[in-house]
Order: C-alpha cells, then structure tokens, then sequence
C-alpha cells in the first residue's frame, strides 16, 4: 500500500499521465477533425451529374407565310422560334412505316406534308399500305458540375404521357466516364400518328448510375416534362 500511495503521489507521475491524457484526446480530436474536413471535402467536390439542358431537334425554320400557305395534309405543330416574330420552327418531320411489320421505310428524304410523303414513296417505288407519324427528337445534356470524375455512367429514358405506364426511350449502349465540368449528349425519337393530337404534356425520366473517386456507386433520378402547346420543358414531380 505504502508503494502504491508513493507512485501516485508522485508529482512527475500524475504529470505524466495527465499528458498521456492530453495527448490521446488530442489525437481523437485530430482524427475527429480529419474525418470530418474528408467529409465536407466529398461533398463538395464529389462526382454531381445533372440534366444541364433539353429540347426538341428543330427540324425545319420557315415564315408566317409559308407556314400559312402550305398545304400540310394535317394539322401541323408550329411554335415560334424565339428569335423573330415571322419565323416559325417544326419541332419534327414525318415519317413512313409499313402498315403490317411497321418497319421504318428509311429510304425517302426527310418529309413535312402529305404531298411529301407522297411523292417520296412514289420516288423510291413504295407499293404497300403505310402508315404516317411525326418523329420528334429530344436531345439530353447532361454535365458533371462535381470537382471530381463521374465514372462508368449509364444512362436510361422513360417516358409516358397520359395514364399510361412508363416506356423505355433510350438506354446507352456503353458506359461512359465524365470528368469535371463535362459535358454530354445524348439524343432519342418519339412517334405519333400524324392526325392524333398530341397529349398536352409528355413526362421524361432520366436514370442515371455512376461511380465516383472512392469508387461508390451513385443512383440518380431526374423528372423532367414537355408541355405541346407550348413548347416548354420544366422539372416534374412525376
């Protein structure tokens, strides 16, 4: 006891354990620090892929008076092209399918009216019975606004319009890796039947799968819709 009560009473021991002490909470603290500025530090610069932009392919420009002029066939979709007051844009152009395998008839020239179609199939020598749509394009940027590379991206499309469920668009055909500030496109078809009316909106959705520096794979889902009368894209909640 007498030993005991010697050692703790010394004052050089007490002051050593007292900097031992110092110094392992100094460490945690360290640790703690460290953890936590890694953390902030992802965060900031982690991998972050958003939809940077979206619009339908303008296909043909033209003026109020051809656009009043012209003998469509159908009712035509024409929008104004933001630019000036007298042009118009077509945000699609027509194409053919066959009536029985509805196999794109992909050697005629790109067609805007009836007469068009007509005249191509007449062209090309085209017998059978088809049927006519217009075939919208809708081009996806997407860009990497993280401080670090996105790697192994891939990249799906739904749509759906209507109560309809969700139909797949697109679905990349390889994986790609996006570096900081990168930025790429990604563009997909439509159809309707050139004398069905269009839905008034069109719902979009983006899935996207990537890895970032540490390897950790990352789901993303981005809804976006297009609104027909008046040509306007906007986030959904769909």
């Amino acid at each position: 006891m007498n030993n005991e009560s010697s050692f703790f009473s010394d004052p050089k021991v007490i002051i050593s354990l007292i900097a031992i002490l110092i110094s392992i909470a100094s460490l945690i603290w360290t640790l703690a620090n460290q953890w936590e500025q890694n953390r902030r530090w992802d965060k900031l610069n982690a991998a972050n892929v958003i939809l940077k932009d979206v619009k339908l392919i303008r296909w043909k420009k033209i003026s109020k008076v051809e656009a009043m002029s012209t003998n469509w066939g159908y009712d035509p979709l024409i929008f104004g092209s933001g630019e000036l007051d007298e042009q118009y844009i077509l945000p699609y152009k027509l194409v053919v399918r066959d009536v029985n395998s509805q196999n794109l008839i992909s050697t005629i020239n790109s067609c805007f009216t009836i007469d068009d179609v007509k005249s191509e199939l007449e062209r090309v020598g085209y017998k059978g019975e088809v049927n006519v749509y217009k075939n919208f394009k809708v081009k996806f940027e997407i860009e990497n606004r993280g401080k670090t590379d996105a790697n192994e991206l891939d990249l799906k499309v739904k749509t759906k319009h209507d109560n309809l469920n969700w139909q797949d668009a697109f679905t990349a055909n390889a994986k790609i890796s996006l570096s900081s500030d990168q930025i790429s496109t990604i563009v997909f078809d439509f159809d309707f039947p050139v004398n069905t009316k269009l839905p008034d909106e069109i719902y979009f959705k983006l899935l996207m799968n990537y890895k970032d520096i540490h390897n950790n794979s990352i789901d993303k889902e981005i809804n976006s819709k297009w609104t027909s009368n008046d040509n306007f894209w906007s986030y959904s909640n769909k």
